[in-house]
């Protein structure tokens, strides 16, 4: 099918999800740069374990990530009694998996550890972006669109 044969309603949704997700990743930079900036601090002057250190700063990353979300990429209109809860049981399972692949990737590569950390990340950039925009801050599975 030629693209001027696609439905205006169907590039119209490929538009707004690319944009969505560009917002998603530009708010990941501020949320990732606290991430990082915890992680590298401990492991310097704290002599911390990466992989410890990686997660506190994935948690610190979260408190960044949250209002941002919520506000600004995907707009919810979900409550943030229902939000809330739904983003700590998504940012677990990122939790995990952050600890988990940058563990692999650390006893896999022979490198820096930051090298192991942004492959990681590029990893669980993916997970969470579809926890957020299909769970997280959808209201009631339309999108967080509010019903009358």
């Amino acid at each position: 099918m030629k693209p001027e044969q696609h439905p205006p309603r169907a590039r119209g949704w490929a538009a707004r999800e690319l944009s969505r997700f560009g917002l998603y990743v530009a708010s990941g930079f501020a949320a990732t740069g606290a991430h990082y900036l915890v992680m590298i601090a401990l492991v310097t002057w704290a002599n911390a374990p990466e992989v410890v250190a990686s997660s506190i700063g994935f948690a610190a990353g979260a408190c960044v990530k949250y209002p941002l979300n919520y506000w600004t990429v995907f707009a919810s209109r979900e409550r943030h009694r229902v939000a809330l809860p739904r983003f700590i049981i998504g940012i677990s399972v990122g939790f995990a998996l952050n600890a988990l692949v940058l563990a692999i990737f650390l006893s896999l590569i022979d490198a820096h550890y930051m090298v192991s950390q942004v492959l990681t990340t590029g990893v669980v950039l993916f997970a969470n972006y579809l926890l957020a925009r299909y769970w997280i801050f959808a209201a009631g599975g339309n999108g967080g669109k509010k019903t009358v």
